[in-house]
């Protein structure tokens, strides 16, 4: 029996991913360095804030430094608001599983990227409790973040769904013996929580 279902939030929810973030800063803050190298040097800092262990300021002092670049506005906030937009049809069956199920969110994310999303689209979105990767020093697809969800939910494993638009996270639930879903669209979405009898509309 399902106890738990569990959304991410980025790629999921929300459209937005930082490898989008990273092509924004390409196009408009750094277009004289490969895309490649960008990308290589900034997601492990991101990575970092999303373990809470580097702040916004810190990353573009260490960006600007690494590139040669004076005072460098990464346009950390605007980028995020040019980019991110709200996938309502998945908001829209959150919510209703949300009315039989209990749910959480679990993210990868940085403290400043959360304060948006608490700012803005979490306000559309009914759940039970979140968690994110900044507040708890842990990341997916590790496993301890996965099993400190089901510790503090009190379920089983097999208790509980986890819907992710990476596979590498959507493999990491598997591992600790979470059902989990593969996100890739709406569609498929509905018809991958009907195996697990999860059949809120």
């Amino acid at each position: 029996m399902i106890k738990l279902v569990i959304f991410d939030i980025g790629g999921v929810l929300v459209d937005f991913m930082e490898t989008q973030y990273i092509e924004y800063l390409h196009e408009n803050v750094l277009p004289e360095v490969d895309d490649r190298d960008l990308e290589r040097f900034i997601m492990p800092l991101i990575e970092l804030m999303e373990y809470g262990m580097l702040t916004v300021p810190e990353l573009e002092h260490m960006v600007a430094k690494h590139f040669k670049a004076n005072d460098l506005d990464l346009h950390w906030v605007k980028g995020w608001k040019k980019i991110a937009k709200p996938k309502n049809d998945v908001i829209d069956l959150l919510n209703a599983v949300s009315e039989k199920y209990r749910t959480a969110l679990l993210s990868n994310v940085s403290r400043s990227r959360f304060a948006e999303l608490r700012a803005g689209y979490l306000k559309l979105i009914n759940v039970d409790k979140m968690y994110t990767s900044y507040q708890l020093r842990m990341r997916k697809p590790g496993p301890m973040i996965y099993e400190y969800v089901l510790k503090e939910e009190d379920v089983k494993p097999k208790e509980a769904v986890f819907v992710d638009n990476q596979i590498e996270n959507v493999l990491g639930a598997e591992k600790v013996g979470i059902k989990a879903v593969w996100f890739r669209d709406y569609q498929r979405l509905l018809y991958d929580l009907e195996k697990f009898k999860i059949t809120p509309l």
